[in-house]
């Protein structure tokens, strides 16, 4: 009995060990790793595609899923070629006279560019649009990326001319409206989403530029 303790709490040292070390694993893992719990006291740990009895402990970074089979190393040179849909943002970015590297970095920000993400609050698509955004810039395929991206950089503009062009504010009225930049008299929102919003799609813009 006292061996049988002994084992399981070395087993509870290991597994709070692998925690520790895979939170400060550097931000380069390049693939999930998943957890089975379904076996009591058995820890079993794999990083291979999960079964339904496996948890997430650590996630690929903020990278997109989608690039997994692309080149990093013309993401690292600014290249934006090998994301998803880039023919679509290159249109996008034509008719809208925005960088296809800020259109790639809202997409990767709102919706990792997934096409049909959807979030609790009932945004849609690429660029997570409000139903009421996507008709005013004409919508008509909700499942279209071509037109979900062209309708969320065409509202991006419009957020830039209105803020003079500051990046920072209209990032943050993309997220939480342009009533809340002027509510808060021209400042980011102190909402926790929104600030952590913004910096994330300037991470992305960087890294793509």
């Amino acid at each position: 009995m006292q061996t049988a303790k002994m084992n399981k709490a070395y087993e509870y040292l290991v597994f709070k060990l692998l925690i520790l070390l895979c939170a400060a694993a550097p931000c380069s893992v390049q693939a999930d790793v998943y957890i089975d719990l379904s076996q009591g006291d058995e820890i079993n740990i794999q990083n291979v595609a999960p079964t339904k009895h496996y948890t997430t402990i650590i996630e690929e970074p903020p990278a997109l899923r989608e690039l997994a089979s692309s080149s990093p190393d013309n993401l690292k040179n600014g290249s934006t070629s090998q994301l998803p849909y880039h023919n679509e943002v290159i249109l996008a970015a034509r008719e809208t006279a925005l960088e296809p590297a800020l259109i790639h970095a809202v997409i990767a920000a709102e919706s990792r560019h997934q096409s049909r993400a959807k979030s609790n609050k009932g945004a849609y698509g690429l660029m997570q649009l409000m139903p009421a955004t996507a008709n005013r810039f004409n919508v008509r395929d909700r499942n279209d990326p071509k037109q979900n991206i062209l309708a969320g950089s065409k509202y991006l503009r419009e957020l830039l001319t209105l803020f003079n062009g500051d990046l920072k504010l209209s990032l943050a009225a993309y997220n939480a409206g342009p009533a809340a930049v002027q509510k808060y008299r021209n400042r980011i929102p102190p909402y926790k989403e929104t600030m952590q919003y913004v910096p994330k799609v300037l991470k992305y813009y960087r890294q793509y530029s």
